[in-house]
């Protein structure tokens, strides 16, 4: 970590009675910051604004957040900003506080190894053991609540595989484990719905949104990986990413994710 302020002050500590140490009530956004300016910035305002209104927490002004992120990332050519935001309140028990105001947490991180490799040359994947919980309520959020995440990676650790995916517990295709997936269909793009888990990724919107007469949101199941041309993966920090296998499956890097991997090129450059 190079940075990190506590609402707007240099620190790295919370109260042992943080609601979003003791119960994962709160939020965050991932931002991609290059020479001080966030990429896709209002789309991660207005995803994070959503999620606020969803479980009731006040969103702090966005002059004030993009300030703090600003802050954390000065003199830094390319870093990942990460945005946390968790109720306030120290008392004990679920109930939440009448104290309408929240503890903001904005730090800045190193930025990944081998991203341009990755993209290019793609990466192999396998099925994780663990299965996603179904839970409406909290469908397409990016709560605090990330055991599930930390348990299918640690079944990765030691072997060659460098991603996982994520079922629920219908066995319904969901997401990788820190990506959105699409699998590529001819021309066809299929992505997950993810209205009773997983997390609705800002870069998954905007590809929607850009092709969004080739794209389909459905129920996937995993037989249907077997059909797929290409699969790619995609966050705001990683971009597109190929996959190039599922356990026993293998994919080309073909043309419809390079073309994604072109549009979003142009969107960074502009």
């Amino acid at each position: 970590m190079y940075e990190c302020l506590v609402d707007g002050e240099i620190s790295r500590y919370v109260e042992t009675t943080n609601r979003g140490l003791n119960y994962g009530d709160g939020l965050f956004e991932t931002l991609s910051v290059m020479r001080g300016r966030p990429r896709r910035w209002q789309a991660h305002m207005d995803r994070l604004g959503a999620g606020c209104e969803r479980l009731g927490l006040p969103m702090p002004p966005q002059a004030i957040l993009l300030r703090d992120v600003q802050t954390v990332s000065a003199g830094l050519a390319a870093t990942v900003v990460k945005i946390v935001l968790v109720r306030s309140g120290n008392g004990r028990g679920y109930s939440p506080s009448k104290v309408s105001s929240c503890v903001r947490i904005v730090s800045a991180h190193a930025y990944p190894q081998g991203l341009a490799h990755n993209a290019e040359k793609g990466v192999n994947a396998r099925i994780c053991k663990l299965r996603l919980a179904i839970q409406p309520a909290l469908g397409g959020m990016k709560h605090l609540n990330r055991l599930e995440q930390v348990l299918a990676s640690s079944e990765s650790i030691g072997d060659d595989h460098t991603e996982g995916l994520l079922l629920d517990c219908e066995n319904h295709l969901v997401s990788a484990i820190s990506a959105n997936i699409f699998l590529v269909m001819g021309e066809l793009l299929l992505t997950p719905r993810l209205d009773q888990c997983g997390v609705r990724g800002v870069l998954r919107e905007q590809i929607l949104k850009a092709f969004g007469s080739r794209c389909e949101q459905r129920r996937i199941m995993v037989d249907m990986m077997t059909e797929a041309d290409e699969v790619f993966i995609c966050n705001s920090v990683r971009g597109v990413v190929p996959i190039v296998s599922i356990d026993d499956l293998e994919y080309p890097v073909g043309p419809v994710t390079r073309e994604i991997q072109s549009w979003l090129e142009k969107c960074e450059a502009s």
